[in-house]
């Protein structure tokens, strides 16, 4: 994942202001996903999660927060929706960011979610590009 161009003009975000909802990317913590900060809906991603260098994840991470179009939000939130429907819930956070780790449903439900997946309109999943409201680290 490259830096966003625009980091440097983002400041940073006190964590306690970011509500992590769900994750997509997920590896050795959350790697995207949607977020509530100030009552919106927005795209998070980490920037910079691994050092080429060293060959590890880097700790913490930073995360930039991305606006959403209501039509890219609107896309998110029924794949989630699916995704709740026949893969399981274990990708939610509670109001105190803990997740619901063993909420998975039995694995034939799986193939019904990627199996819907196929059918839809190729997403575009990559917001970094979308206007960067800040950053935190997690």
């Amino acid at each position: 994942m490259e830096k966003p161009e625009d980091q440097g003009q983002s400041s940073q975000i006190p964590r306690q202001e970011v509500r992590l909802l769900w994750h997509c990317g997920y590896w050795d913590g959350p790697l995207n996903g949607i977020c509530l900060y100030q009552a919106e809906r927005y795209w998070f991603e980490a920037i910079d999660p691994f050092d080429e260098e060293k060959d590890e994840y880097v700790y913490p991470r930073r995360m930039g927060i991305y606006m959403l179009s209501p039509e890219e939000l609107c896309a998110e939130e029924e794949i989630h929706q699916h995704f709740q429907q026949y893969v399981g819930m274990h990708t939610d956070y509670d109001e105190k960011g803990q997740r619901s780790i063993g909420a998975v449903r039995p694995k034939n439900e799986w193939k019904k979610f990627d199996s819907w997946l196929k059918q839809q309109p190729k997403q575009k999943h990559d917001y970094r590009q979308n206007e960067m409201v800040g950053w935190f680290e997690l």
